[in-house]
């Protein structure tokens, strides 16, 4: 497609050269001893000098066309992000490219003699945040024109979670809810056990999902790490309160046994149950999200998701007969 030494044109040496003059004039101009300073080499090839001052102002300032902060798509260049479009065109692992305009004749050396493709410019890093056009720019011929960058592994792993529907599923619980059955009445003193009633890959998980685009493939799982369980009385105060996580997280249907055991996985305790009335009971679920594709790895956060419901409880009475 292209020979090393054509495509590298003066690029590279122009850009060292000028990276080494701006490192050169910076270090010519202190900072006060009074701040603590470091220089920062920014994605448009230039260095900066960032002073900690006591207003807190230690940041690189507002980023620039194509510098940090353009989005969330980023691409390398010397184990460094930078963006992966800006106006000098796309980045290509070398420089960034984009369709020249307007196109040499093809008697032209730059066409290496080929009469179909087409002649792409390719700017240096250095060029993002100057003048254009840039002045370290070279040419080359190319079979085709350069496209624009896909997704990146990160979106591509948003997509992903976006299609698992995460969700709190149905509340089950000893009462049933009273919106299920409105005769359920619990007793006060006795364990409450708490499950979650739907079970699917989106309620419980462990849910694998994975999104496609530009020929890269990202794969996330989402697994449920912990849901928290909260009983609060009429004036919204709370009476019970627990954790259940890991393999306990979804809980443990009630399966008719005495009444009085607790629940073998997640529930409240038989000193948590001391409120008669109607109560609201809520579960809110956390779940954790792992992906990789594409070289990387990551997690993403996902929201809390909560349902509630409300329960009845009342005290036993004792009938006596003479």
């Amino acid at each position: 497609m292209l020979s090393a030494a054509r495509r590298a044109g003066r690029g590279p040496a122009a850009f060292a050269l000028g990276l080494a003059l701006v490192v050169m004039l910076l270090v010519a101009s202190p900072a006060t001893a009074a701040d603590e300073c470091r220089e920062v080499l920014l994605p448009d090839g230039t260095v900066k000098i960032i002073c900690d001052n006591d207003d807190g102002g230690d940041g690189p300032g507002e980023p620039g066309d194509g510098g940090p902060g353009g989005g969330s798509q980023t691409c390398e260049f010397n184990e460094r992000e930078i963006p992966c479009s800006t106006s000098f065109g796309v980045w290509d692992g070398r420089c960034y490219t984009r369709t020249a305009a307007p196109q040499p004749p093809k008697s032209a050396p730059v066409w290496e003699g080929n009469d179909d493709g087409v002649v792409l410019e390719c700017n240096p890093p250095g060029c993002v945040g100057g003048p254009m056009p840039c002045p370290d720019r070279s040419f080359y011929w190319s079979p085709t024109a350069p496209t624009a960058p896909g997704p990146s592994p990160r979106e591509l792993a948003e997509r992903a979670v976006a299609s698992m529907n995460l969700s709190m599923g149905e509340i089950g619980s000893t009462p049933p809810a009273s919106t299920n059955d409105p005769n359920a009445v619990g007793a006060i003193g006795l364990p409450i056990w708490l499950w979650i009633a739907n079970r699917a890959e989106n309620t419980v998980g462990p849910i694998v999902r994975s999104a496609s685009d530009g020929g890269l493939t990202v794969s996330a799982t989402g697994t449920l790490n912990r849901v928290e369980w909260t009983l609060t009385d009429a004036n919204g105060a709370t009476v019970g309160a627990i954790t259940c996580d890991g393999a306990n997280a979804p809980g443990t249907p009630y399966d008719g046994r005495n009444s009085a055991e607790p629940s073998p996985t997640c529930g409240f305790g038989a000193d948590l149950n001391s409120s008669p009335g109607t109560l609201t009971l809520t579960g809110t679920a956390y779940w954790v999200v792992e992906w990789q594709g594409g070289g990387q790895t990551g997690q993403i956060d996902v929201p809390a998701q909560s349902n509630s419901t409300q329960v009845r409880i009342g005290e036993l009475q004792a009938l006596v007969r003479d």
